[in-house]
């Protein structure tokens, strides 16, 4: 952890440009994030969204900033309700199943526990406390048991997407819902009237449930007070959902209170394409983590920028002939090649993803590089003098810290490793041209290091063994590699090289290599790894 806090630097939505961080009281830092409405799995869009608050968390954290992280749970809604109703189910029943997958999934990632995680409905005295204040100072009213924001009566609505009340009206067109009721289509809803089938909590306007922006209003102010430093959400949130935030909060409590700074993450799009439910453009993190390793998808979330948008490329071979498909043919289940037909089932089974593929590669490789290093030290004696490790390690962890102190850019962040561990696997290949004191201490501090990049990361800080060993074995899953016959053909090899025929040995190692596979002999025997 750094003695003295260096700047750190992010980019603000509100004031459209990259900030020095004041935090509200210095050495401390509060920060909310707008959760998932759980009723259902969660895809890569809500995910990178908590990927991004987690990791400033563990980097403010770093530089030695007391952090309060409060992340929300939406657990009224009506999709949630609509669900629900379809199962037949109890809604908070459904959002009890849909918050347990969500922990599931995210732990696999290995985010960090928030501090507070609020959920809407443990929060209806504060939700309602503030209308009623809403209500009270002209700003919202009630009409047949809702209640609306009076959006024309708070002037700097707008601020956040920087659009004027116009610009908002004639962009929203068909997407505002047309009631009569409302003194202006903007206006929107801080409490529902109860309807059937839907569960309600009673009110000064009666019983019903509030909307979706309030609660975050209220919840935020419950635990970070009216005023705190940042918060963060996907781009998408920017408008409606965090413009009337800002209304709720600030016309309750004041200009110049609520959040102090913006952070948005950019979007996720499949193949160029936004998220969809049609074939090969939408997975659930959970499918995604089948296929490869939770690591592996949160490396691969943090080699862009959190501000740029994520494309992940996807490919889907024919069943039959392998030939890949172009989306029309995708979407027919007709391969033009070999005219073999596919269910949209079978198909999604069959997609590969080029971008998690290099991640996958560029991962394995870390962890290789700190599972030799490790190696050396356990079996390399220290030597008696000591001399300073290699300047690129060294500096590794303020090079890395300085692009994270820049509005948290992890690509950048993780292009720092590049010559580092390049030079440390020279160093386990060789030892020459350097004194054995420089080779010691350099594969020492690397080790080092990279415990402290992954404290800021939550990447790398794993096994590389046991890592290493479950990556083989699921990417031989998710490729086809018939795994008994990697192990028998290694069995001979072995057996070869016990009776010296080493032609025979040669002959199954490259047999092997053609699949992929590469042997590694040691003085305990001989492993199988992808090369």
């Amino acid at each position: 952890m750094s003695e003295t806090k260096q700047p750190v630097l992010l980019h603000d939505t509100l004031s459209g440009g990259k900030t020095e961080l004041q935090t509200l009281i210095p050495g401390q830092v509060g920060i909310y994030c707008c959760g998932p409405t759980v009723y259902g799995l969660t895809h890569l869009g809500n995910t990178r969204a908590a990927v991004v608050p987690d990791v400033m968390v563990r980097f403010l954290r770093h530089e030695g900033y007391e952090v309060k992280y409060v992340r929300n749970l939406t657990d009224i809604d009506d999709k949630i309700i609509a669900r629900a109703n379809e199962e037949g189910v109890e809604a908070k029943d459904l959002a009890n199943r849909f918050i347990d997958a969500y922990h599931h999934d995210l732990a696999d990632l290995n985010l960090l526990d928030p501090d507070v995680e609020p959920r809407v409905s443990e929060h209806m005295s504060q939700i309602i406390e503030l209308i009623e204040s809403l209500v009270t100072l002209g700003l919202a009213y009630a009409v047949d048991g809702d209640v609306y924001y009076r959006v024309r009566s708070f002037g700097p609505y707008g601020q956040l997407s920087h659009r004027s009340l116009d610009e908002l009206l004639e962009g929203a067109g068909s997407r505002i819902d047309v009631d009569e009721r409302k003194e202006s289509p903007l206006d929107f809803a801080l409490w529902k009237a109860v309807k059937p089938d839907e569960p309600s909590w009673e009110s000064p306007w009666g019983a019903g449930r509030p909307g979706w922006h309030i609660e975050c209003s209220a919840m935020s102010s419950t635990h970070l007070g009216d005023t705190f430093d940042i918060h963060c959400g996907g781009r998408d949130l920017i408008f409606p959902h965090h413009e009337n935030e800002i209304a709720q909060s600030q016309g309750a409590h004041g200009q110049g209170t609520f959040a102090r700074y913006w952070v948005h993450n950019g979007f996720i799009n499949f193949d160029g394409e936004k998220m969809s439910k049609s074939l090969g453009n939408f997975f659930t993190t959970r499918q995604i983590t089948e296929l490869y390793d939770p690591e592996t998808v949160r490396y691969f979330l943090l080699t862009v920028h959190y501000r740029s948008g994520l494309n992940f490329e996807l490919e889907v071979p024919c069943p039959s002939c392998g030939a890949l498909l172009a989306k029309e043919d995708q979407e027919s289940g007709k391969c033009p090649a070999c005219g073999h037909e596919s269910s949209p089932e079978v198909l999604k089974q069959r997609v590969r993803f080029p971008g998690l593929e290099d991640a996958d590669d560029r991962l394995a490789y870390i962890y290789r590089t700190l599972a030799g290093a490790r190696a050396f030290l356990a079996n390399a004696k220290r030597p008696g003098n000591e001399e300073p490790p290699l300047e690129s390690v060294s500096s590794l962890v303020e090079a890395f810290s300085a692009h994270l102190r820049n509005d948290f850019n992890t690509g950048g962040a993780l292009g720092e490793l590049s010559k580092p561990l390049n030079e440390v696997n020279g160093l386990l290949a060789s030892g020459k041209g350097v004194s054995k004191a420089v080779r010691y201490r350099t594969i020492e501090t690397i080790v080092q290091a990279m415990g402290e990049v992954a404290a800021m990361l939550g990447c790398f800080g794993q096994e590389p063994e046991a890592w290493l060993l479950r990556r083989r074995d699921s990417k031989a899953a998710r490729i086809g590699l018939d795994v008994a016959q990697v192990e028998e053909l290694l069995a001979q090899r072995i057996a070869a090289r016990v009776a010296k025929d080493w032609a025979a040995a040669d002959r199954i190692r490259d047999e092997l290599a053609k699949w992929g596979v590469g042997v590694q002999d040691g003085p305990d025997g001989s492993v199988w790894s992808f090369l």
